[in-house]
């Protein structure tokens, strides 16, 4: 059987709670009510370039976050092309990065911050396309930060 970091309540590196991802998890989180279109442009960039940074530091390659990137415009694209915006589609990239997750445990403190954007994103269209905006910013910056490719 599969060691669960959740299931321990440490992070997959084998530490306590990740404090940079619950950290910005919380400033998320603030917007799950409203919706994630309210989160200020200066606070997104600051969450983005702080968990870009970690995720670097935790040895996260920039492919594994543009995978779920990519998941993510296809979406967009779906909406923007006419298809009825759909709360659900946006709920169910849950699952997908946590099978991520589950593969690669690098991944969790992208999940930790990711999993309450997408309940904010989820509200709206202009939620959704600011939860696409904080996941290219992540990407951006930890490229910016070296993170391997």
């Amino acid at each position: 059987m599969r060691d669960n970091p959740q299931q321990r309540g440490t992070n997959p590196m084998g530490r306590g709670a990740d404090d940079t991802a619950k950290q910005l998890a919380a400033k998320v989180q603030k917007f799950e009510g409203d919706g994630l279109a309210k989160l200020p442009a200066n606070t997104l960039v600051e969450i983005a370039d702080k968990l870009g940074k970690h995720l670097k530091d935790n040895g996260l390659k920039t492919t594994q976050i543009r995978r779920f990137l990519d998941g993510v415009r296809k979406l967009d694209i779906q909406f923007s092309k006419g298809k009825k915006f759909s709360e659900d589609q946006v709920v169910l990239l849950k699952p997908k990065l946590a099978y991520a997750a589950g593969r690669h445990r690098e991944v969790m403190p992208l999940m930790d911050v990711l999993q309450p954007a997408i309940t904010a994103g989820s509200r709206s269209y202009s939620d959704f396309k600011r939860l696409l905006a904080l996941i290219e910013a992540i990407v951006a910056y930890h490229k910016y930060h070296g993170g391997a490719d």
